[in-house]
């Protein structure tokens, strides 16, 4: 690592009070504009959740149990293999949509484990 003395630092890299505003302003509209993206990113996320219900719903009661051991292996296998928690947050997400519809249709815990 090579470490530079303060006779090595050249002048023209320091940044002087201009460039710092001009980045601090920067950095303020882009924050707005990513603020101002979250409520679409809201609702096509509902939408797409509740889309994903649907196609749960629709499927046989053996294929929900089918899709909620299915979605209970992957979730597991990110869980033993160490996968960071933001992945396995969102492999939590079909799991919770097969149990939900599985649950509302009266399958019982007996019924997904024989």
């Amino acid at each position: 690592m090579a470490n530079n003395r303060p006779d090595e630092i050249d002048v023209d890299d320091v940044p002087d009070g201009t460039d710092t505003t001009t980045f601090a302003d920067t950095l303020v509209a882009r924050g707005r504009a990513v603020v101002d993206r979250v409520p679409a990113v809201a609702d096509s996320a509902r939408e797409a959740l509740a889309d994903a219900q649907d196609h749960v719903n629709q499927l046989s009661d053996m294929g929900v149990v089918a899709a909620l051991g299915f979605a209970l292996g992957v979730s597991s296998g990110l869980l033993l293999a160490g996968a960071p928690r933001v992945i396995l947050a969102l492999s939590a997400v079909p799991v919770a949509l097969t149990l939900r519809s599985a649950m509302t249709r009266g399958v019982r815990p007996a019924s997904l484990v024989n």
